[in-house]
C-alpha cells in the first residue's frame, strides 16, 4: 500500500506545472489531469468540511481556518 501511495504522489508532482517540459508528450495530458482531479478533490474535500464546521460549534475555528487557507490559494490557482 504504501507503494502505491509513493506512485500516486509521484505521478501526482510530476503532473504539475513545474514539470511542464520535462513530460513525454504522451504522458502530457493524463499527467496534467490527474493532478487537477486531486487538487479538485481537495478542494472539494475542503467545503465539505466547512460545511460540516457550520454545524457543529466547537468545530467553526477549523472551518475558518479552512477559508483562510483557501483565499489566501486563490491568487495562486489563477
Amino acid at each position: 500500500m504504501g507503494r502505491i501511495f509513493l506512485f500516486a504522489a509521484l505521478l501526482y508532482g510530476y503532473g504539475g506545472p513545474g514539470f511542464d517540459g520535462h513530460r513525454p508528450a504522451s504522458l502530457d495530458r493524463p499527467l496534467r489531469d490527474f493532478h487537477f482531479a486531486v487538487n479538485s478533490g481537495a478542494r472539494d474535500v475542503q467545503r465539505i468540511l466547512i460545511a460540516i464546521d457550520n454545524g457543529v460549534p466547537r468545530l467553526r475555528m477549523l472551518g475558518n481556518h479552512f477559508r483562510r487557507v483557501g483565499e489566501a490559494l486563490a491568487p495562486a490557482r489563477d
